[in-house]
């Protein structure tokens, strides 16, 4: 009962992360490339109403006109005049981010380190680049609404799916590793990639409801399978489990972050690919503890054509029916 509060408990957060405000002032110097600064403009057009981007030139007076969650200065011809702005919006306490060609415009003046440590100088030389860099900086600066800029802005997804998964990934790979009791680590894993699935879903925008369900399915479903690879790797190389757990913990998160990235992405060519980056990250973890358990018995790796065990446990239980208990997986994959 206490994992099914956490999970409402969780759609709950996504919910109120992805409706979040969130607020962005960009200043664009009046002889900046038009390219650059069109570039610009269309990354921050919000898809919920949720946000609030104000735009402007090098006016003062836009700074003080609220509290913002981040900002940008997109500098021209008068790159002093673009600093000296950012240092302002910094001094209010504001991050922001300086978007200047190159970095010899920037000068480098003596700051308070409260000061300094907000300002971030970005320098791009493409109109291209310039939105992919501006949201690896904006999801690291705003860390506390990077799910509501991933909601409201299309091009911070990425970044933020990256940082969510990354973290999820860290925190299962620890759960792993230190085991107290037991088959505790697996409700523990199983809520952490749930609440991953409802932040990667809020990350695109899409709403709390009942088709959250199946994504919550397959992740348990994809829990279960992990759960029988960590044990079959435990006994394949025996003396090193919570390092195998941990690998487990971690490598999984990742594949199964991205799978459901995949789903959520309009772009993605099949949805087969989030089912092929789960199946290979399995096969791979287990041909890498196979090479591990030969080591350490001090056997030579066989040849590419001969077929590795651990492989085949792999096959085995792919070929078994989905509705056969965890407890039958481990069973066959210690028999194989």
């Amino acid at each position: 009962m206490g994992d099914v509060a956490s999970v409402v408990s969780a759609g709950r957060a996504s919910e109120s992360q992805r409706t979040a405000e969130v607020a962005v002032l960009l200043l664009v110097d009046p002889t900046a490339a038009p390219e650059r600064a069109l570039a610009l403009k269309h990354a921050f057009v919000p898809e919920l109403g949720t946000s609030v981007v104000r735009v402007g030139g090098l006016d003062r007076a836009l700074v003080a006109s609220r509290r913002f969650d981040a900002a940008v200065v997109l500098a021209g011809a008068d790159a002093a005049g673009s600093q000296a702005i950012a240092e302002e919006v910094a001094r209010c306490g504001c991050p922001v981010a300086l978007v200047v060609e190159s970095s010899l415009d920037v000068r480098r003046p003596q700051l308070p380190e409260t000061v300094a440590a907000l300002i971030d100088v970005i320098s791009v030389a493409s109109a291209d680049a310039l939105a992919s860099r501006i949201a690896t900086w904006i999801v690291g600066a705003a860390a506390e609404k990077r799910i509501a800029l991933a909601a409201n802005f299309p091009f911070c997804r990425k970044a933020a799916v990256s940082e969510v998964v990354g973290s999820c990934a860290l925190e299962n790979a620890a759960v792993g590793a230190v085991q107290i009791i037991p088959g505790a680590d697996f409700p523990i894993m199983c809520v952490n990639q749930i609440r991953l699935a409802l932040d990667i879903a809020a990350c695109h925008g899409q709403p709390i409801s009942v088709e959250r369900l199946a994504d919550i399915g397959g992740v348990f479903g994809v829990g279960l399978l992990y759960r029988y690879v960590a044990r079959t790797l435990v006994g394949l190389v025996p003396g090193v489990g919570w390092l195998l757990k941990g690998a487990v913990g971690y490598a999984g998160t990742v594949a199964t972050g991205q799978a459901l990235s995949l789903r959520f992405n309009p772009d993605a060519p099949s949805p087969r690919q989030g089912v092929e980056r789960v199946r290979d990250t399995i096969t791979q973890l287990s041909r890498s503890a196979a090479d591990v358990a030969r080591v350490a018995r001090g056997e030579a790796r066989p040849a590419p054509a001969a077929t590795e065990p651990a492989a085949q446990v792999v096959e085995a239980a792919s070929a078994l029916p989905a509705s056969q208990p965890a407890d039958d997986y481990l069973t066959i994959g210690q028999q194989q």
